[in-house]
């Protein structure tokens, strides 16, 4: 290469190397280094930057004062992209920010928190469907009604009770085990069925002989989520499972049974049957399942919240160490024998 092409060449070095110096950034200051270069040490010339872009990061030149600090790896980040990508995936803003071990440790617990909710949620839904096909199949709301209506006459003829409200109407020939099948008509049929099963419930006639209270609760009704819970949680229903004991004999006598709410020396209650039991510990499995996925949606909302902010601080920490950085500048002039020189200085801001 002759005299009048180095030149340029060394001028390029020099512009590619401080080019590679603001691309990727500086580290912080370190403890020692001055705010600005000391103007009495030996400039760097284009040689020294040269190397330096074809060696790596800036090092402190050996045997100069006033060295210049290692380039820390890195640009500026962007803050809200940082707060967006783990807002919407935890683990991607800290992968943004190359913290490789928060990424996994923020995708692992991602991962986690979406098996439990899909497993824990779908086994509760199952069960859920399980206990509803049981309570089509062996509770039945004209049941209950036809005790409700004899438990009426056992507390007007027993108990001297005045009710105002006339009996139930059961209508006939609907199969309450397979409310799919009700047509527009049983549909309507079962509604009027439940408002007056909902008005006797009501009247204040209507109590609990042991202590006099009336209905503390109405019948939903069919389908809604509180007939579901109510018919296996209280035990004026108990009347309404197939499998509770005769309350009145063919001749009109009441047994024992036409109170629900009757218990032996232990405080438990003699006529409740096995099914509403069964129910009941059916029904709390699949709520307590339920229960369990709503409480890890609750923890995946909050770990959402949590990544986003620790991504949006870790990259606001990053570009305030990136501020802390170098400032350069090219001179072109001439040695004292007339030759064109390259000068690089550089300058610490903060």
């Amino acid at each position: 290469m002759n005299d009048a092409v180095r030149p340029r060449w060394k001028t390029l070095w020099t512009f590619l190397a401080l080019a590679g110096m603001l691309l990727h950034g500086f580290a912080g200051p370190r403890p020692g280094w001055a705010a600005v270069a000391d103007s009495t040490a030996p400039p760097h010339t284009a040689a020294s930057l040269r190397a330096t872009l074809l060696h790596g990061g800036l090092r402190t030149v050996a045997g100069r004062s006033g060295g210049v600090p290692a380039v820390a790896p890195g640009r500026p980040r962007h803050v809200a992209l940082a707060f967006g990508l783990s807002a919407a995936v935890p683990g991607l803003g800290q992968a943004y920010n190359r913290q490789w071990v928060k990424a996994a440790v923020g995708l692992a617990v991602e991962a986690a928190l979406w098996t439990g909710y899909v497993v824990w949620r779908e086994q509760g839904l199952a069960q859920r469907d399980d206990y509803w096909a049981f309570a089509h199949a062996h509770w039945s709301p004209a049941r209950y009604a036809r005790w409700l209506n004899d438990y009426s006459d056992y507390l007007r003829q027993d108990h001297n009770r005045i009710i105002d409200t006339p009996p139930v109407s059961i209508p006939g020939g609907i199969d309450f085990s397979n409310p799919d099948g009700w047509t527009s008509a049983e549909r309507a049929a079962v509604r009027q069925l439940f408002e007056q099963i909902r008005a006797l419930e009501a009247d204040n006639g209507v109590i609990f002989t042991a202590t006099g209270a009336t209905f503390s609760h109405q019948l939903p009704f069919f389908g809604e989520q509180q007939y579901y819970e109510l018919i296996g949680k209280y035990f004026q229903y108990a009347p309404g499972w197939d499998d509770y004991p005769v309350w009145r004999t063919e001749d009109g006598t009441f047994t024992a049974a036409i109170d629900p709410e009757a218990v032996d020396a232990s405080g438990a209650k003699i006529h409740v049957s096995d099914r509403f039991y069964r129910y009941a510990d059916d029904h709390a499995r699949a709520n307590d399942l339920l229960r369990r996925a709503s409480r890890l949606s609750a923890v995946f909302v909050v770990n959402h919240v949590l990544a986003a902010f620790d991504a949006a601080i870790s990259a606001r920490l990053h570009n305030n160490r990136l501020a802390s950085s170098l400032s350069s500048s090219l001179t072109v002039g001439h040695d004292a024998f007339g030759a064109p020189q390259t000068t690089a200085s550089l300058r610490l801001s903060f």
